[in-house]
């Protein structure tokens, strides 16, 4: 009729059941929605202890399961689904953004209660070499926690592409380089004959005691059981603002009642230029290259590295402490030269490892290692040296 306004007879039909439809859609949704939550939380192991790097949904070692984390270590990167990194917050928070024009200057994120970290070092040159700690997963898919070289920040972790920032790691104008590896590191029970690892040692707890812009000093204590009794391990790390090394001091204190005797390995596969790769690495001491398997006399030489041919990088570890190593030795793998098959060092393992051996220590006795890690300097005619104050006094 003119003038009315009429409803067409199918809207007037359809109306209240397309309502009902909405309304059960809606309930089916939320009864899915919660159906879907409970299989996540069915199927996810939820490992949120507080570091609060990120969250990071993995795909399980093994089976169906998930894992929620709030952190992303190296070696977890191939299991990653999702990832949501607070790396740029965290360095914001920490004041690390900017540098002072023409002054080196440290950075330092780190974690007590995790035992781990960062300590970036922007040098006088305007590169900048990093440092990580306790941010990896050994051979036996544990995590070292404490002052032990090795690991990468969560974007790191999650991109095997840029693995060549791990460990530690230099940045000039060409890119990344990496320098140092995970630490191979033990202690030998010399009567039961075992091996133990740093993911095996207990805790006891870390602390920045120096944090500025010029110097970091950061420890972490430790505590092991060997034969004859407990073991207390005191380690620290001093950073100075430029330098491209950082020391580190070990202490090694017998906390029982017995004598016990053990063995200490310090050592690293560190495939200097690139992650993955020893290609073109060769080894270097101050008395010139090291190009095939062999003991390095320790007191004739007091430091040791690795050069990589292809890309001019190359590393150091110097023994500067008073309790100099047994055994210095560069070999295609850990323990090769005690095997005596000296052979041209070509593997993809190349390895340097220097070993304390046979040392006793009655109840309450403490023995003292100091040891300098970094990049070495390349000298004009393309020879690896060690950086002036990096080496014994």
């Amino acid at each position: 009729m003119p003038g009315s306004v009429e409803t067409p007879l199918d809207e007037r039909a359809v109306a209240p059941g397309r309502a009902i439809s909405r309304s059960r859609l809606a309930h089916l949704a939320a009864i899915g929605a919660i159906a879907l939550l409970g299989l996540f939380a069915a199927l996810t192991e939820v490992n949120v202890v507080g570091h609060w790097q990120g969250l990071f949904l993995l795909r399980g070692r093994s089976g169906p399961r998930l894992e929620l984390k709030d952190d992303l270590f190296l070696g977890d990167g191939s299991r990653v689904i999702a990832s949501l990194s607070f790396s740029r917050a965290r360095r914001l928070l920490a004041g690390g953004a900017g540098a002072e024009a023409g002054k080196p200057w440290l950075e330092l994120d780190w974690d007590e209660a995790g035992g781990g970290g960062i300590v970036r070092n922007h040098l006088p040159d305007g590169t900048e070499l990093v440092t990580l700690f306790g941010r990896y997963e050994d051979s036996q898919s544990r995590t070292p926690q404490g002052l032990f070289v090795g690991g990468a920040i969560p974007d790191v972790a999650a991109d095997e592409a840029r693995a060549n920032q791990s460990g530690m790691a230099h940045r000039d104008s060409r890119g990344w380089h990496h320098v140092w590896c995970n630490v191979n590191e033990a202690i030998f029970d010399v009567v039961r004959r075992q091996l133990s690892y740093p993911s095996e040692w207990k805790l006891l707890g870390t602390r920045v005691l120096i944090g500025d812009r010029d110097r970091v000093v950061i420890e972490s204590s430790h505590e092991l059981a060997i034969s004859g009794g407990p073991i207390r391990m005191d380690r620290f790390a001093y950073f100075r603002a430029g330098k491209p090394w950082f020391k580190l001091g070990i202490q090694i204190t017998n906390t029982g009642d017995d004598p016990i005797h053990y063995a200490y390995t310090y050592g690293d596969e560190p495939w200097v230029g690139d992650f993955g790769s020893a290609a073109g690495n060769v080894g270097w001491t101050a008395e010139g290259y090291v190009r095939t398997e062999e003991a390095i006399d320790p007191v004739a030489n007091r430091w040791a590295g690795v050069l990589d041919e292809d890309s001019g990088v190359a590393n150091f570890i110097a023994w500067v402490g008073g309790d100099l190593p047994d055994l210095v030795y560069l070999a295609n793998a850990p323990g090769a030269l005690a095997r005596g098959a000296r052979a041209p060092l070509d593997s993809n393992e190349i390895f340097l490892g220097l070993e304390w051996s046979s040392r006793t220590l009655g109840p309450g006795e403490s023995r003292s290692m100091l040891l300098s890690l970094g990049l070495a300097e390349i000298d004009r005619t393309g020879l690896p040296a060690i950086p002036a104050g990096a080496g014994p006094p």
